[in-house]
């Protein structure tokens, strides 16, 4: 597919000047969720005005936190799909969220129609996605460079269709008279995101006692601790049903949390026993 690469701020502001007479744009986002390195990276902002296809890429040393919030927060309407987990990355990575926001997704829900974007287009357009093995190209590694053919094709499928799936679902909510429905879900889906400490989404917390819950914060923060030191995701480093399962047996003893930990890799292992004994002495 051709696009233009927006590889530097220079290009992202002169990119905007471009577009300020148009209404909105289509835009999604690529990102790394802890897959492949340590933390969440904003790796790729893909565009569609209708016409023509832009990339803007994050990772170019030429592209500063000033020219991805300019666009971010620019007046341009952008037409999305499920803009809450992208907006909850901006918040966390750039202190801001993203302005303007059309979430075609409320409109899908207003319909009670909750599957992803690819049966959405199906459903409503009749379109049938070309790009092969969706996902695994969801988990490829988005922070290399340069990026195969094969990802660019992907990642700007995403904003193809967004203008046809908008123009659509309007109409299907109108004639459902879905209105005012879908204009509250509009609304919800543009709130400032609502971040919840990520060791609550191991289990449900519901389950587990005032203490137990302490002991997942702690021993979470302690897998963290060594993840971010060597780079690499948590769950390089131990199991994410190992940190529960330390919080609900509450161990007793430095030998009973090496016990449930099990074995690890030689790599980590000095450092996390090291760490997680930080988080027993510090639940005694």
């Amino acid at each position: 597919m051709t696009y233009t690469l927006l590889d530097s701020d220079k290009k992202i502001f002169k990119f905007l000047d471009s577009i300020s007479s148009l209404d909105e744009i289509a835009v999604d986002f690529e990102g790394e969720f802890n897959l492949h390195i340590y933390g969440e990276h904003l790796c790729l902002i893909q565009i569609f005005d209708k016409s023509n296809y832009y990339i803007i890429d994050p990772r170019s040393k030429c592209v500063s936190e000033k020219g991805i919030i300019a666009f971010l927060t620019s007046p341009i309407r952008k037409i999305w799909f499920d803009a809450q987990s992208d907006n909850a990355l901006v918040y966390k990575a750039y202190k801001t969220t993203i302005e303007n926001v059309y979430d075609v997704r409320a409109l899908a829900k207003a319909l009670g129609f909750m599957g992803n974007l690819v049966s959405l287009e199906e459903t409503y357009l009749k379109v049938k996605s070309e790009v092969v093995d969706k996902k695994r190209l969801q988990q490829t590694n988005w922070l290399k460079r340069p990026l195969s053919e094969e990802q660019i094709c992907y990642a700007l499928s995403d904003v193809e269709h967004l203008f046809d799936l908008k123009s659509v679902l309007i109409k299907e909510v109108e004639d459902k008279n879905l209105t005012k429905n879908a204009e509250y879900l509009l609304k919800c889906a543009c709130n400032k995101p609502k971040l919840t400490p990520p060791w609550t989404k191991l289990c449900s917390t519901r389950e587990l006692s005032k203490e137990q819950r302490l002991a997942l914060k702690e021993y979470f923060i302690a897998r963290d601790v060594v993840a971010k030191r060597f780079n690499v995701p948590s769950y390089y480093v131990l199991d994410k049903h190992k940190i529960v399962e330390l919080a609900k047996k509450n161990p007793k003893s430095l030998d009973e949390v090496y016990s449930i930990m099990g074995p690890c890799n030689q790599r980590f292992e000095l450092f996390l026993r090291s760490s997680m004994k930080n988080a027993f002495d510090h639940l005694r």
